[in-house]
């Protein structure tokens, strides 16, 4: 088999993975919006943002929202003991992102009482990727062959791009010291992305997305 000549491949058809985190991509989001279903922009009013430190912004209906309601798929956990008898109780339920506690029944001593729940949070409700701030869907998604091609915003879309125009695709090259071989993003895209024989298809997908 006839080796590859790397140095024959401009550096347009290139793809040098850094191991930039999926969560360093997570900087801003582009959402529908909740109330119009327009596009919304969802944006940190300071730095380093934590999930309290972002606002909505829709500039189709100028709806306004800062976090505390979520939209998106939540579980709701309880998993105490009886407050009469001691025996464990469990519980999980959907949560409709308002209440917190679960009503529970012991069948052993037959108290019921309401018990505080923990809430886990999803990022994928009703087919559709959401983002990590409201549970809202994401602008920038697509179906492909029974697939979904996602992205947070539109600088994790160009890196997508940028990593399905390549030719050849390096790791930890440039500067090798900082790549985080199994946290990075390029290496946890689905097998679908990295397939050469669908290069053309995608970039044809995006392009419709950008």
């Amino acid at each position: 088999m006839k080796k590859r000549n790397s140095s024959a491949i401009p550096d347009t058809e290139r793809f040098a993975d850094r191991g930039v985190a999926l969560e360093d991509l997570a900087t801003h989001f582009v959402v529908h919006c909740p109330k119009c279903q327009g596009k919304a922009q969802i944006n940190p009013t300071k730095e380093p943002a934590s999930k309290a430190d972002f606002r909505l912004i829709c500039p189709d209906c100028f709806h306004v929202e800062s976090p505390g309601h979520w939209y998106g798929a939540a579980t709701a956990h309880v998993s105490v003991k009886c407050r009469e008898c001691y025996q464990p109780l469990s519980r999980s339920a959907p949560w409709n992102g308002i209440w917190k506690k679960l009503a529970m029944h012991c069948t052993h001593c037959g108290d019921n009482c309401e018990y505080e729940a923990s809430i886990s949070y999803g990022y994928f409700h009703e087919s559709r990727m959401t983002d990590p701030i409201f549970g809202l869907p994401l602008w920038l998604q697509k179906d492909f062959r029974g697939e979904l091609l996602w992205a947070y915003n539109y600088d994790h879309l160009e890196m997508l791009r940028e990593y399905i125009t390549a030719k050849l695709r390096e790791r930890g090259i440039d500067p090798r010291n900082t790549i985080r071989k199994n946290s990075s993003m390029v290496s946890r895209l689905p097998m679908f992305i990295k397939k050469a024989s669908l290069r053309e298809e995608l970039l044809k997908l995006i392009a419709t997305m950008k």
